[in-house]
């Protein structure tokens, strides 16, 4: 039977026990909410000290897949880093699942909390691969980097090895691309729910593009512009300067892909141009699906 002292050295050292359950629930982080059913699933090795190995990702039925080498992460958790995964293969192929909105929007929510308190977010998939029924398009090197200043978020993206089968068109496709662009940081998340999701309501997030590259062995795209996104292409618009180097090499290879459209959307575009040497510069715009060049529809579709 206790004593008196000793039950209440019980009761005191059962009472600290409880404080420091509640204090450790209080201030340990709180494990980052997974994908919800509809929407994707996600599984990877490790998610501490911002690396993952063997990154899976599937939507739709297994149909569309995400897998990466390895992935890593600064400034944020990996509930973040998961929601990039997510947005890079919708990016991708182009699917948005009404399921993902809700999700996407609150770890956006959570991106922004971290860039004004950390100041910059970074994330970077090595060895990807995408796949949707007969899409399969590899990644040797992606980072995406985002930073603040003041109320601006300021993305970098770049991706290099970039190979691609399975569509019309493969010799078109650049081995290499850069982005940098800003977007208001109350935005950010907005934008990853239209990209990844299905809102209820059309969004629109105003962008400003500083510099756009893309590259194909001695073909060069190069630009800058404003747009105005939506998370669907035929309700996006944008405008700004282009400029391609040795387009020529660019119709050859859209007439080697039997791209005959293309390709004289192509003759008709360097006809209207600014040339100057190899280069030739329009400036453009695109509304409602449509590319007009220096006020020349041209037809794509």
């Amino acid at each position: 039977m206790l004593s008196h002292t000793s039950a209440g050295k019980t009761g005191f050292r059962a009472r600290s026990a409880f404080a420091l359950v509640l204090l450790c629930g209080t201030f340990a982080p709180a494990l980052a909410a997974p994908p919800p059913a509809g929407c994707a699933r996600i599984s990877h090795d490790g998610g501490s000290g911002g690396a993952m190995t063997h990154v899976h990702v599937s939507m739709d039925d297994g149909a569309a897949t995400l897998d990466a080498t390895r992935e890593t992460y600064t400034g944020s958790d990996d509930g973040v880093a998961d929601a990039a995964s997510v947005l890079l293969l919708s990016a991708f192929i182009g699917l948005h699942k009404s399921a993902c909105s809700a999700w996407l929007e609150a770890e956006g929510k959570q991106a922004e909390a971290d860039l004004a308190d950390k100041q910059k977010l970074s994330v970077g998939w090595s060895g990807a691969h995408i796949k949707r029924h007969e899409l399969q398009l590899g990644l040797g090197d992606a980072r995406l980097s985002v930073s603040i200043d003041g109320t601006q978020a300021n993305a970098n993206l770049s991706m290099s090895g970039v190979t691609i089968t399975g569509v019309s068109a493969p010799s078109l496709a650049p081995q290499s691309a850069a982005a940098a662009f800003s977007l208001p940081l109350k935005d950010v998340a907005t934008l990853m729910a239209a990209t990844g999701g299905k809102p209820s309501s059309m969004p629109a997030v105003h962008v400003t593009i500083n510099s756009l590259t893309a590259r194909r062995d001695q073909i060069q795209f190069t630009g800058h512009g404003v747009a105005t996104l939506t998370g669907d292409v035929n309700h996006t618009s944008a405008s700004g300067h282009l400029e391609v180097r040795h387009i020529k090499d660019l119709i050859d290879l859209a007439r080697q892909d039997s791209q005959m459209r293309v390709a004289a959307a192509l003759v008709l575009a360097r006809l209207v141009s600014h040339r100057d040497g190899d280069v030739s510069a329009w400036d453009t715009t695109w509304e409602g699906g449509v590319l007009t060049v220096n006020g020349v529809p041209l037809p794509l579709k």
